[in-house]
Order: structure tokens, then C-alpha cells, then sequence
């Protein structure tokens, strides 16, 4: 149980140590168990590869969205075994890797190797909290980490050599990362404007609110990925111009004044929207 960012008793702290220490000696076999169960490319198509990141472990509602669209990325666009996730929970120190800039890295080299560089689509999708100065927060409860800073992502991305990426950053002031992402064979979209907050990011939800647009009720029924943010869009505006509730567990979706709208953005190029009808005109074959 966690109130206003800390632990109230001391069993709870008790426990968060042993998480540290269960992180310090089970993370660097999780990862390498991770990146070797990725399977090499499907010959003769073009091939999706997803990389999910829930970056703040002090609130399990990335931990939930990350799982929701490893699922549903297998399910659609058959990413079983082309799928790796990092994840800071709680509760998955001892069963999944980490989140961390070098955790990042690592999964980025290994997809590359798996894929054709210059055929396949990499789709990164990143969920967390996210600051005025762009940087995408990654926090394991008790250990301190490195935010990840938009300048930083687009170093990684170009070290890693795919050619192809669909880039999805679900964070408050997520907006900041369209320009040093931009690289003329990238789609960019963002959960917020780079001077905005996104909204949706509580313990008990199980998605932030542009996470459960985009993903939960868009991406089902789109024709795209682009056409997935313009839906996902109108649901965004519409949430946060008056109090929405969850029809299932009545939890508040979004309370938002217009000025304090969060605005979704995307960036795209012909290139990359081109290459993306490609590989989903396949799917239907």
C-alpha cells in the first residue's frame, strides 16, 4: 500500500529492500532469458517487432497497460516471440527484466539482430510518468534510476540501425519527444503536447487514458495506426472535457478544463506511412 509517493509502515519498507535485493541478483538473467527467446523473422513478409516499456514501478497501471498490449499486439499482429518487455512493478522484480536506459539498449541491439533492418517495423511503445524537460521516468520502487531523455531515445534508436519504427510515448509533456525523434522513417505519438500533462496514471486504473483510447477501444477497429490516434483522439478530448467514469469498475476516468487539455500528438512522413500499408495490407492475407 503506497500513500503520497511512500511506504506507510515498516513492513512494507521491509519488503521493498528484499525487492532490491531480489532485483540485484535476478535482473541480468531475466534480461538475457528475455532477449534469447526472441525468434528470428518470418521469411518473405515484412515482419512487426514490439519493444513495451512500463517505466514507473510505484504505480502498477503501466505494468497493467504494457501486459494488455503484449497480448494484444500477439493475438493481431502475431508478435509472439518478436516481443520483448521491460517492465518496473512491484510485484515482477523476480520474473521480468527491468526498465532501465541499459536494459533499453540491450533489448534494442537484440531485436535488431532478429530482423531485417531495412524491412522490418519496429513498434516501441513506452508508458510512464514524464517531466517538463522530456524525460521519460524510470523508477523501481527503493533503487534509483536514470530517466530516459528524449535526446537519449533517439541515440539508441539510431545506434540499433532498424530503419522502420512506430514510436508511441504514453507520458505527461510527451510531445517533447517528436522532434529529436524525427528522422524522416519514423511515426511518432505522444499521449500529450511537449508543455501538457496526459492524465489516467493511478495505481488502481488499469490503463492511463490515452492507453485505454489508443489501444483498448481504437486499435480493435482501425484501419491503421494513424487512424487509431484520430479515434483515439476525439475519445481523449471527449473524456477530458467532463467526468467519465468506467463503466466496469467506476473508477474516474479523466476531469479536465480545457486549458488543461492534454492534446495528443503525431508526427509522420510518406516513407513510413507508405512501408506501415504495406505490412498491414498482409495482415488480411
Amino acid at each position: 500500500m503506497w500513500r503520497y509517493g511512500g511506504l506507510p509502515n515498516d513492513e512494507e519498507r521491509a519488503k521493498t529492500r528484499a525487492n532490491v535485493e531480489t532485483a540485484l541478483y535476478s535482473q541480468r538473467q531475466l534480461l538475457d532469458n528475455a532477449l534469447s527467446s526472441l525468434r528470428q523473422r518470418e521469411p518473405g513478409r515484412i515482419n512487426l517487432y514490439l519493444l513495451a516499456v512500463a517505466g514507473d514501478g510505484s504505480q502498477e497501471v503501466f505494468r497493467r497497460e504494457v501486459e494488455f498490449v503484449q497480448r494484444q499486439f500477439a493475438q493481431r499482429f502475431g508478435t509472439a516471440g518478436h516481443t520483448v518487455t521491460l517492465v518496473n512493478s512491484r510485484t515482477s522484480v523476480a520474473s521480468a527484466p527491468m526498465a532501465t536506459v541499459s536494459s533499453i539498449r540491450a533489448a534494442l541491439a537484440a531485436i535488431a539482430t532478429r530482423m531485417d533492418r531495412d524491412e522490418d517495423i519496429l513498434f516501441l511503445f513506452l508508458t510512464s510518468h514524464g517531466s517538463r524537460d522530456h524525460e521519460f521516468s524510470l523508477h523501481q520502487n527503493g533503487m534509483e534510476l536514470q530517466g530516459l531523455k528524449a535526446p537519449v531515445l533517439a541515440t539508441l534508436l539510431k545506434e540499433s540501425g532498424v530503419r522502420w519504427k512506430v514510436v508511441l510515448v504514453s507520458a505527461c509533456y510527451s510531445g517533447g519527444f517528436i522532434e529529436p525523434l524525427q528522422d524522416g522513417r519514423t511515426l511518432v505519438i505522444t499521449a500529450a503536447r511537449q508543455d501538457r500533462r496526459s492524465f489516467g496514471c493511478a495505481d488502481e486504473n488499469e490503463f492511463t487514458y490515452f492507453g485505454r483510447a489508443f489501444f483498448k477501444e481504437s486499435l480493435p477497429k482501425a484501419a491503421s495506426f494513424e487512424d487509431a490516434f484520430r479515434q483515439a483522439e476525439v475519445l481523449v478530448a471527449d473524456w477530458e472535457r467532463k467526468e467519465v467514469r468506467d463503466p466496469q469498475s467506476g473508477a474516474m476516468l479523466a476531469k479536465s478544463a480545457d486549458e488543461e487539455r492534454s492534446l495528443p500528438q503525431i508526427s509522420s512522413t510518406s516513407a513510413i506511412d507508405a512501408q506501415l500499408k504495406r505490412w498491414w495490407e498482409q495482415l488480411g492475407k
